[in-house]
């Protein structure tokens, strides 16, 4: 059994899945992952144009009027959990998060123009929502815009910005005078200064970006700027829940792969009960973070009221076990686990480091109970 045999996927999906699946095993085995991390960008950027114009990735859900496939939330899902898989270190999951928020403010002038570049992956773009404790939300600590001479000016700080590096345009949701509005700078501007974010994560780069009088065009502003907040939040919690269950179902396949080739006492290590426990236990968490990530992509996709907590739900137990199984994992291959060789440190690591993206457990459980609620 392998991690794909799990999942209840469509025709259409499960066509989409395989081909993704082998293009990446063969495009991204490990040696080329840990290449590209040793590069300025930390990524193909070859793979990456591949990536966008032979499966559309980068505009997977915008719509088919601006360039896009027009896929759903579901589809998306899978597609993630793909990228998962392999720790792809690119900037497909914050070029899709600009995408959705663009496509989010209605603004018809700011569609028309960047959502055809995001698609066809001309434009890389990502969203600097996050404070320092990793939430998402309008409030006293949030970049503040004002009005200036020549336009508007941005002044603050957002944390845990993927792949600002690589940008060439950034959403930054800020607050005005009259209440929550949306922003895009050219991370390149005068005043806008962009910067590495220590992490446990090698695959994938993670930055601050510091607002000093930055110039900014304005998007929206008001509920349509909270709204599109919100869903940015919703589709990012749902990709990185399908992410972490694309690794756990690599952990799952290594390990029955692993089980059933290691040789004790002259039997596979199959036979014995903790072995045997460990990859039952990697299976019950795959199963479990998948049907929590699909159930909350459903949600999203059906404009569910509630996609928002099912979205924090899914994260909030796909960080707790990702954590987990990749602890077991690297136990379970023992002295070849502690290796720098063996890949299950990058997943360790990614593991740990992405469930501090959102604000981390405390955040999803106050989202869940409706603390965080004004």
């Amino acid at each position: 059994m392998t991690s794909s045999d799990t999942l209840s996927l469509n025709e259409d999906q499960q066509a989409l899945q395989e081909t993704l699946r082998g293009f990446l095993a063969g495009q991204l085995p490990a040696a080329a992952l840990r290449a590209g991390l040793e590069t300025r960008t930390g990524y193909s950027p070859e793979l990456h144009a591949r990536l966008a114009s032979e499966f559309g990735l980068t505009g997977l859900t915008i719509p088919r009027e601006f360039g896009g496939r027009g896929l759903s939330q579901v589809d998306a899902s899978v597609v993630h959990s793909e990228l998962g898989r392999v720790l792809y270190p690119g900037p497909l999951l914050a070029t899709a998060l600009a995408g959705g928020m663009l496509l989010a403010t209605g603004d018809r002038v700011a569609r028309e123009q960047w959502l055809p570049l995001l698609a066809d992956g001309s434009v890389i773009a990502t969203v600097a929502a996050a404070d320092e404790g990793g939430r998402w939300v309008f409030g006293p600590d949030s970049v503040r815009a004002e009005r200036a001479p020549g336009g508007w000016r941005l002044y603050g700080h957002r944390w845990y910005v993927l792949a600002a590096h690589a940008a060439d345009v950034v959403v930054v949701p800020a607050v005005i005078e009259s209440g929550p509005a949306m922003f895009l700078v050219d991370p390149r501007s005068l005043g806008c200064t962009v910067s590495g974010q220590l992490g446990l994560d090698l695959t994938r780069r993670v930055c601050v970006i510091a607002f000093d009088e930055a110039p900014a065009l304005p998007i929206v502003e008001g509920e349509v700027a909270a709204a599109a907040l919100e869903r940015a939040e919703r589709d990012f919690l749902i990709a990185t829940a399908a992410e972490a269950a694309g690794g756990i179902g690599w952990c799952l396949d290594k390990a029955i792969a692993y089980a059933e080739d290691r040789e004790q006492f002259g039997q596979t290590i199959d036979a014995f009960q903790a072995v045997a426990q460990a990859c039952v236990d990697i299976l019950a968490a795959f199963q479990e973070v998948s049907a929590a990530a699909r159930h909350a992509a459903l949600e999203a996709a059906g404009g569910s009221p509630e996609a928002l907590k099912a979205a924090h739900a899914a994260a909030l137990r796909a960080g707790e076990a990702f954590r987990a199984v990749t602890e077991s994992a690297v136990h379970l291959f023992g002295g070849n686990g502690l290796n720098w060789e063996h890949d299950v440190h990058l997943y360790y690591r990614r593991a740990w480091s992405a469930e501090r993206l959102a604000g981390g457990p405390q955040a999803h459980r106050a989202a869940i109970s409706g603390a965080g609620d004004s």
